[in-house]
């Protein structure tokens, strides 16, 4: 599945994440204005063991924009899960 094609603009993608069981870490910009929080606040709700992290100043490139904070955030999120 093409993530740019229209099934995924449907919503085809997320037909089947309330079935995820592992934890789920979801990093978002709070300036992102391709994928706005909304979409995050949407995931959140939708995906059972899923945690929310929101960087303020910062758009859509969250792993370039906040790197080490980024890295520190997902190596603490990967060494306990």
């Amino acid at each position: 599945m093409s993530f740019a094609g229209a099934d995924f603009e449907l919503g085809m993608m997320w037909r089947e994440v309330y079935k995820l069981r592992q934890p789920v870490l979801l990093i978002w910009g709070r300036e992102d204005r391709v994928n706005p929080l909304d979409g995050a606040l949407v995931a959140l709700k939708t995906i059972p063991r899923a945690q929310l992290h929101v960087f303020g100043q910062c758009g859509h490139w969250a792993q370039v924009e906040k790197f080490d904070e980024f890295n520190k955030l997902t190596v603490d999120f990967l060494g306990g899960a």
